[in-house]
């Protein structure tokens, strides 16, 4: 079905931009900012509970009243342009920066992944749920496989520089905009697909219906 592969293409492109930023981000806030674990984990933490606070209280809601293809297109939309903004975060911007940018990027993942997930849902009649759903669990797995894969890749530089911290690192400003501007690009890839989606097959989905297969 056109409408489900659609969905599980975009599950899979943001799954896999998402797994390089996450792959890659405490090594970007050590080398750029000088800030060890303990800083990074409380930054996550920050992210964590935003993510947690629409995916619990606020996405239902939303779902009501945009439907789940506009929150879809909205949440690529957020995570592309929080990844395309990262490698601009320098000391200068420094926690705000980081704190605006993991704001912006767990809000688009927290809209995109329930709102995929419900989409692919709906794309199969009864009797295919159960067989929608591990697919869908497969592609998120390959996703969170291919995605770490490319962040070693590109986060890698064959000359050592040396970060906020004085210590020298085998990355360098190159390989951190590099490893973030693709996925920004595979992200926002995805955000393409989904506003084609919603503009096709939008009226479909409506909130809280499921939509008969053709």
């Amino acid at each position: 079905q056109t409408r489900l592969a659609l969905v599980l293409t975009i599950y899979f492109l943001s799954v896999v931009a998402f797994s390089i930023m996450t792959t890659t981000f405490s090594l970007f806030m050590m080398f750029r900012l000088g800030y060890d674990p303990w800083h990074s984990g409380w930054i996550f933490a920050f992210v964590g509970v935003i993510s947690a606070a629409v995916q619990g209280g606020l996405i239902g809601k939303l779902v009501k009243r945009f439907g789940e293809p506009a929150l879809v297109v909205a949440g690529a939309l957020l995570c592309s342009a929080s990844l395309f903004a990262t490698p601009y975060v320098n000391p200068m911007i420094g926690l705000i920066g980081l704190l605006a940018i993991g704001a912006a990027s767990s809000i688009g993942n927290a809209l995109m992944a329930p709102s995929l997930s419900s989409l692919a849902s709906k794309s199969a009649t009864a009797g295919e749920q159960g067989g929608v759903l591990g697919v869908t669990q497969s592609v998120a797995s390959l996703a969170r496989a291919v995605g770490p894969s490319i962040a070693a890749v590109l986060i890698y530089s064959a000359v050592a520089h040396m970060g906020f911290d004085r210590q020298s690192q085998n990355m360098s400003d190159a390989s951190i905009l590099r490893t973030f501007w693709t996925a920004a690009t595979i992200q926002f890839s995805a955000f393409l697909l989904a506003a084609y989606f919603a503009r096709t097959y939008g009226k479909k989905y409506q909130a809280g219906e499921v939509a008969e297969v053709s």
